[in-house]
Parts: structure tokens; sequence; C-alpha cells
């Protein structure tokens, strides 16, 4: 992102508010740079009294000092009351030395009791965090959540290439409470800074405070849970919304940084985006996860592939037009001119995104590219190919998966169900089935259930009251007659209690599971696909036997943390997260490649095998490391086009395509 640096110029800092800002962060450091202080101070005193004597030896000399070069250690003495002026010292020796012995009993002692109380309230405003800040080109987050933990950890690696990069963090909470979490749950913060305020996000006085003026992106994070009421959602949307105004207040529109706000409601998204639709991004992370939770559910393993992309580690979105224009490529030319790097999509100069474009298109060369490399430094066109794959796919014979009809089950009711309900219909066939089970079937719920029910009558949907404590109660609905399970999370006072519930139902299903193989000796082919909260919680969730699984927290933050940096790539999540255009699929190898051709293939044949079948491979996954996170459960994308993989028929390719067939 570039850096506005006109509005940086205009904000000039006087240098007593950079003294001033120098000296708290000084002082915030805690005792012993009070004790430094005070030294300097007694050095202060010494000094200005060794002058005085001086003068007072000069006009009125005393003939019992053989060397004047001791006077310091006479007044350093007499300062702190171990010895009085002499009975050989004259009038104007003992004078001096009895102003200096009061500077020292009284005067100095006065000044180091008031500049120690001075010292305790400065700390105390520091602890309060209440003092100015002064950095430019900062990321400014407004509010303090669970999330802010992950936030924090992906802008650490986006800042990575920068010599001195700073977060400032403005929230109500008290400053300590902030410092100590944060302290206990964050790493190394490498080249990155951190700097927390307390204080009201909606005032201006705070903001100004904070840099608002000079912020390269501004993060408002939301207040309430998705686990929380209507009501509740509400108010924190509306304080969300008094937010961004405020810093809207604050910069003026035409010097407004980008900001990118959390917002449960439709109608605020909408308000909030009307404001300054060109530098304001909404997020309503009900809707990116509930949609996320059915693409899992119906292809595991794209919950790590989904990681991987919304994330500053691993593999990123980029946006690339090279300089001497695309040589009249068509795209489906374009990836054997990268190395490194797979082009995923187009951006025309008016800004609208396609994904998937038609092989046959041919750049403009206004066009700029989407890509998704590891860094944007390994994205290097060449004009001429340099790699040429080998046709080893089905050039001629397309090979399809039958569409038949799926058995999907929801655990649980929350903002995500009635979402997950509607995309599970758009994506399968007619016939199919989606069911819901939830502890409280009462009115409310029953209510939202029929509304989606009538509206794709092609879908067999039915709605459960069940005990989701008894394991008596899940054996009822059968759960290894499902394609896959989805479990949502409930409510609870925190994260770790609303995990624990869920890991409780993963555990009674895997139980379920292992009975049923246990009287029958049927395999269970259900998948169980959980949300989790606390990204801590990944290994137990593993352990637990879930093939996939949302790490709320994480996705929302990463995908928060990536758009305050380049906001036009929510465009792209978008259109991935929705079941029109193209998704992500993990499809079997054997659509592509003969049996007999596996082997020793290289990804630029993965490309090229896919493109026979009008789709962009961006990875692979491995089979044999599906289960092993220290392998990314066997995802790989956008390798180098010459590397060399051992594939077989057990593993897959990671395309982007318009449906699962």
């Amino acid at each position: 992102m570039h850096k506005k640096k006109s509005r940086f110029s205009q904000n000039k800092v006087s240098w007593k508010k950079r003294l001033q800002y120098e000296f708290d962060n000084f002082m915030s450091k805690g005792g012993f740079s009070v004790f430094l202080a005070l030294v300097s101070l007694f050095i202060t005193a010494i000094v200005l009294l060794t002058i005085a004597r001086y003068f007072s030896e000069w006009f009125f000399p005393n003939t019992y000092i053989d060397n004047k070069w001791d006077l310091p250690w006479e007044i350093f003495v007499q300062l702190i009351g171990l010895r009085d002026t002499g009975d050989d010292a004259n009038f104007s020796a003992r004078f001096v030395g009895v102003i200096t012995i009061f500077v020292g009993l009284v005067l100095f002692s006065s000044l180091v009791a008031f500049i120690t109380q001075q010292f305790e309230e400065r700390l105390q405003l520091l602890r309060k965090g209440k003092s100015l800040v002064v950095e430019q080109n900062h990321t400014l987050i407004l509010g303090f959540n669970d999330r802010v933990v992950d936030i924090i950890t992906e802008l650490v690696l986006a800042n990575e290439s920068e010599s001195d990069a700073v977060i400032v963090i403005l929230s109500p909470e008290d400053k300590e409470k902030m410092d100590d979490y944060l302290r206990n749950k964050l790493g190394s913060l490498k080249t990155t800074r951190l700097v927390t305020r307390t204080g009201s996000i909606n005032n201006l006085n705070n903001l100004n405070k904070v840099g608002a003026k000079v912020a390269k992106s501004v993060i408002i994070l939301n207040d309430a849970k998705t686990s929380d009421s209507e009501a509740f959602k509400t108010l924190s949307d509306a304080r969300v919304v008094k937010a961004i105004l405020a810093v809207l207040a604050a910069n003026g529109e035409e010097n407004l940084p980008p900001i990118v706000a959390e917002l449960h409601s439709e109608q605020y998204r909408r308000l909030a985006e009307n404001i300054v639709p060109e530098a304001i991004t909404t997020l309503n992370e009900a809707d990116i996860l509930a949609r996320i939770l059915v693409q899992t559910s119906r292809n595991v393993g794209l919950s790590a592939v989904y990681l991987n992309l919304v994330g500053f580690q691993g593999n990123e979105f980029y946006f690339y037009r090279p300089d001497s224009g695309w040589c009249n490529l068509t795209f489906g030319e374009l990836p054997f001119h990268f190395l490194n790097g797979t082009p995923l999509g187009v951006r025309h100069p008016d800004g609208s995104v396609i994904l998937k474009a038609s092989k046959d298109y041919k750049l403009a060369d206004d066009d700029e590219i989407v890509i998704l490399a590891e860094d944007d430094s390994t994205i290097q066109f060449s004009p001429q190919p340099v790699v040429q794959p080998k046709d080893l796919g089905y050039a001629k014979h397309w090979q399809t998966l039958e569409q038949k009809p799926e058995k999907y089950l929801i655990i649980g009711w929350n903002s995500k169900t009635s979402i997950a309900l509607k995309e599970y219909a758009n994506y399968v066939t007619k016939d199919s089935q989606v069911n819901l089970a939830v502890q409280d079937l009462n009115d409310e719920v029953q209510a939202e259930f029929d509304k989606i029910s009538k509206t794709f009558p092609h879908i067999r949907m039915s709605a459960m009251e069940v005990n989701l404590d008894s394991i008596e109660q899940l054996v009822t609905l059968k759960p290894y007659h499902y394609n896959s399970i989805a479990i949502l999370a409930g409510s609870g006072e925190d994260a770790e209690e609303i995990d624990a519930k869920t890991l409780t139902i993963l555990l009674e299903l895997r139980q379920i599971f292992r009975d049923y193989t246990a009287e029958t000796g049927n395999p269970i082919s259900a998948e169980l696909i959980a949300e989790i909260i606390d990204s801590e919680e990944t290994d137990l969730v593993i352990k637990a036997g879930v093939k996939d699984f949302l790490l709320t927290n994480q996705f929302v933050s990463k995908i928060l943390a990536q758009v305050s940096q380049e906001p036009d790539l929510m465009s792209i999540y978008r259109d991935l997260f929705s079941a029109e255009g193209s998704e992500l699929y993990i499809k079997p190898i054997s659509l592509y490649f003969p049996g007999s051709r596996l082997g020793r293939l290289t990804f630029a044949d993965c490309v090229l095998a896919a493109q026979h079948r009008e789709e962009v491979c961006l990875g692979v996954r491995i089979s044999t490391q599906a289960q092993d996170k220290d392998q990314n459960f066997g995802i790989y994308l956008a390798p180098n086009l010459n590397k060399q993989l051992n594939l077989t028929l057990d593993d897959a390719l990671i395309t982007l395509a318009e449906n699962e067939t």
C-alpha cells in the first residue's frame, strides 16, 4: 500500500510535544527511569553550588584550601549533610556552606519529595494510558476483544519487511490490563512496536492523541460476539458506526485512511460503507464463517486452505501488472510465465475482479492480475514461457464426478445457522437432505427454519430438539448416515467454556461412531466439522477426530488484518465465499490424470491439466499428511512450477472451479 506522505507532512509535531512524548516513554519504563532522573537533578545541584563556591573563592579566598579542584567534593559532602564548612573557613565560605547545607536539608529534600510525587503522578498517568502518541504511518486498532491477539500476530508478520513498524491500540479497557494480557499471549513482536492507550474510541481528543490523522489504516473491533443477544449486537454495531464517524471527523473525508470494521447487521454495514464508499470496508463474521463452513463440510481440507490464503504467513493474494505490458498473452498462457506465483483472475481498470477468467481472454496492458504468491518480491513476469508443461491429462476426455443427493446435519443454533442452511440449499442437488438439531427448538428458531425450508422446496429439511448433553439422544439422530456433521459454537461466558461444550459433543459423536462400527462392521464415512473459537485448541480438535474445523477468531482476525493493509482484497474473499461464480474445491487426482501417468509430475503439469477442465489449479493436497499439523495438513499452495510432485491416486488438486463435478 502506498504511504500517504502528503498527510504525514502536513502534521508537523513541535519539538516540545516530541520531547514530552520521548520523556513519557522514558518514564514509563519504571523505577530505573525515576532513579536516573533524580540522579540528574542531584548532579545539577552540585554543579550550580560548586560554581557559586568558585565565585566566592575568587573574591574571598580561604588560606586552608590548597587545591581549588577539591571544592566540588566539599560541596558534595555538604549537600548530603556529612560535614559543615569547617572552623578555618572565612565568612564567605561559611555563608556558601550554610546555603549548601540549607539546600541539602530543606530545599533539595523538598525538591526530591516534589519530584517523586510528580514522577508518581506521571507514572500513574502512563498506567492509565492517557498520554500522547507521536507516531505516523501506524496501524490503529480501535477496541479490544478476543481476536486482537491474532490480528497483532498477523500484522507483525506483515511488518517484517519494515525496520520500525508500529501498532497503536485505543480501547476503554485499562492500559495495564491490556498490557498484561498482550504480554502473556503474544510472542516476539520482531520489528513491530506496540503502544496501548485507554480512552473512548468515539472521542475526537482521544483519536487525535493516538494519531488517527496520520495512521496508515484503522481497524475497528466489535464488542459483541456471535453468541450475544441481537439487542447487544445492534448496540455494538451502532458504536462501531459512531467510531467510523469519529475517525472521519478527525481526518476529513479527503484524508481518511482505509478503515475496516466488523459489523453484524446488514443495515449497519450498508450504512457504514455509504459514509465514504472507497475508504470503508465492512466484514460480517457470521456470513463469512457460515459460507466457509458449508464449503468445508462438502470438501474436507478446505479449512486449512483458507487459513493459508487469508493470512500473511504462507501465501497471499496480490494485484500485479508488469511495466512492459502483457505481450498479448491469454489468461491460459499466463501461468507459465511466472516461475513463482499462480494467477487466479483479472482486475480490470474499473476495479471489477473476475476470478478464473476464461483461458482464451487476452490481457489488456492496463489489466492487473490476481496472483497467489508467497511474497510480492518473488513475483517476476517473463515475456517468454519459463517452463513447458507436459500434456498428460484428459485433454479430450473429460472426467466428472457424479452429483448425488447429499445428507448434512447441523448441530446448534447461532447467527451462522440460518446462513449455512441457505448455502447448503444453494449447493446440493434435488432430494438432498439438510437437518438441524438444537438444544431448544423455540418458536423463533422454528419460524426461521420453516421460512428457509419453504424457500427451497427441492431440499428435504427437518428440525429436531435434542438434548445435546445426552449421548442417548444424540444416537437417535443416527449421525453415521450423514455425509458430514457441522457442530456450531453455542453460548458461554468465554471461548474456553464454549469450546469445551463443542469438544464434549465431538467426543460423544466419536463414541457413537465407534459403537456403530463395532456392532455392524460398517466403516464411518461421515465427516465431523467443528466451529472452534480459541485457535489454541487446534491440537485438541485434531485428536478428537475432526477432519476439518473452523478457527473463528483466527479466520476473522486474519481477514481483518489483511484487508486493513489492502482493502481491495475483500472483493476476492466475497467472491470465493459465495455460491455464485467460482469457488475453491479439492478434487481427486484421477479427474486430471490417468492412473498410469501418475508419479513424477511437476506443478506446471497440474496447472495445464486443470485448464483442460476450465479450472485454475493453485495447489495440491497430499493425503498422507492430511492430519499432520507440522506438514500444514498436506496443503501446498502455489509451489514452484518446476517442483516435482510424487502424486498418488489418494492425492488431490486444489482448484478454482464453477462446481464440484
